[in-house]
């Protein structure tokens, strides 16, 4: 049976259109989470409490809880459906990690593992799509702490750690909290921790991401620096830099391995704060030094990494005006909505934002986009091309599957293609890099 191609049409300066919002909040809030309907989770100020913003109205609704301003840890993130959230509330006189319902507009506290250090026992960080699971870390008696996770059924979960005296932290985890990710200490560093469920209950010991997955696992040049972000699916994975990848931003999936996002400022380390649920777009930060402003990123698989506040301008057609964005600290996972802060340029003063490119890895394209016919077509595409160019086909993992080398119009053959989103480029040698994306099925 032939398959048949359709292609993805796609908008450059999606504001024209009047999708494309740019929405700020005059007031220093640090924002932790965003939903898929873009509501903002986070806490003004430094000490909170947390809330949730609705941009469209500028309303903020007060929900209670202790934010990290606090000198607690933790974040602030919503269930896939908006009904519930992670954090960290007060119990019996000490700081646990916590679930906030909002049917019922109550913080529920989920213990520890029985240690308070200060003013806390544990803290939570995020929580599952399904909403089932939140994930944090939580004092031991030796002073360090564990990684660990709550569910209805099995109450506080210990995941360990690979080495006695040495901490752990998960700071994200997938839908059905089948994965869970986060860092695990040892020499200083924090390097790459992922826990998988196990099916018998609890969880498997960590395991780090390699950069060379037939390398030393036990060289700390060959593992990854902390997981920070994981797909919905739990497929692809997100992180931070160091010393093992140049200090760049990296994801990384099993069919895949690692992916080094790049840079856009030389030897700064930059990491990824969110992935879109199918892993084909992420947002991060890159921290140049320790007074300079930070670059926000947005990476997506068909043009790679790009400053946030020129993919606002140059692509989504937003003018900022005195706004500047210094941060993107989350997505929604429909990849919807991008949120952080930034500070005017005239006041000096610190603002939040949503920014809304409306599903950015399906409908953002490159300067120019790639023509290819018949739309539909069963097994032959014909590309538009003049001259000499080079042919790339990446599949839905975001693995190359065909590089190529064409003259002039090419016919490519997609019957053999499982089904799914293909990203197409044709590059030139002195022209603009066009694209276009399909899917067949």
């Amino acid at each position: 049976m032939k398959k048949k191609l359709v292609i993805i049409a796609g908008f450059v300066g999606l504001s024209h259109l009047g999708f494309s919002q740019f929405i700020v909040k005059n007031v220093f809030f640090q924002t932790q989470g965003v939903s898929n309907t873009g509501e903002v989770a986070g806490y003004e100020e430094w000490t909170g409490p947390f809330s949730i913003w609705t941009p469209e109205t500028q309303v903020v609704e007060y929900i209670g809880g202790i934010a990290p301003g606090n000198g607690v840890g933790g974040g602030v993130t919503f269930s896939l459906n908006g009904n519930f959230l992670s954090g960290s509330a007060l119990a019996n006189n000490k700081v646990e990690m916590a679930r906030y319902d909002r049917t019922t507009n109550s913080w529920t506290a989920l213990g520890s593992l029985g240690v308070a250090m200060d003013t806390a026992r544990s803290g939570g960080y995020c929580i599952s799509g399904d909403g089932n699971t939140v994930v944090g870390n939580a004092w031991k008696n030796d002073g360090y702490t564990d990684a660990v996770a709550w569910n209805p059924t099995e109450g506080i979960i210990d995941l360990g750690t690979l080495f006695a005296g040495k901490s752990t932290r998960a700071n994200a985890v997938n839908n059905d909290a089948s994965v869970v990710v986060g860092w695990q200490d040892f020499n200083g560093p924090w390097k790459s921790a992922v826990w998988r469920k196990n099916p018998a209950g609890g969880y498997f010991p960590n395991e780090y991401i390699l950069l060379d997955p037939n390398g030393n696992p036990n060289d700390e040049y060959n593992q990854m620096g902390e997981c920070t972000a994981v797909s919905a699916d739990g497929n692809w994975i997100g992180g931070a830099g160091d010393y093992a990848n140049n200090n760049n931003a990296w994801i990384w999936s099993q069919a895949t391995g690692v992916i080094d996002l790049g840079t856009l400022s030389q030897g700064a380390q930059s990491y990824v704060a969110a992935l879109s649920d199918d892993g084909t777009v992420a947002v991060g930060r890159i921290q140049v030094g320790p007074w300079d402003p930070e670059i926000p990123f947005i990476w997506t698989q068909a043009n790679g990494m790009q400053n946030l506040n020129d993919y606002a301008h140059n692509v989504l057609g937003i003018a900022t005006g005195n706004k500047l964005i210094y941060s993107a600290n989350c997505m929604s996972a429909n990849g919807d909505y991008i949120v952080g802060y930034g500070v005017d340029t005239v006041t000096f003063e610190s603002f939040a934002y949503r920014l809304s490119p409306l599903n950015l890895g399906l409908n953002e394209l490159s300067n120019t986009e790639l023509k290819v016919y018949p739309n539909p077509a069963s097994e032959l595409v014909t590309i538009e091309n003049e001259g000499n160019a080079s042919l790339t086909v990446s599949n839905p993992e975001g693995k190359m599957i065909i590089q190529k080398p064409i003259t002039g119009t090419y016919e490519l053959n997609v019957s053999s293609f499982a089904s799914g989103i293909y990203f197409l480029s044709v590059q030139g040698e002195n022209s603009i890099k066009k694209t276009t994306r399909l899917v067949v099925d």
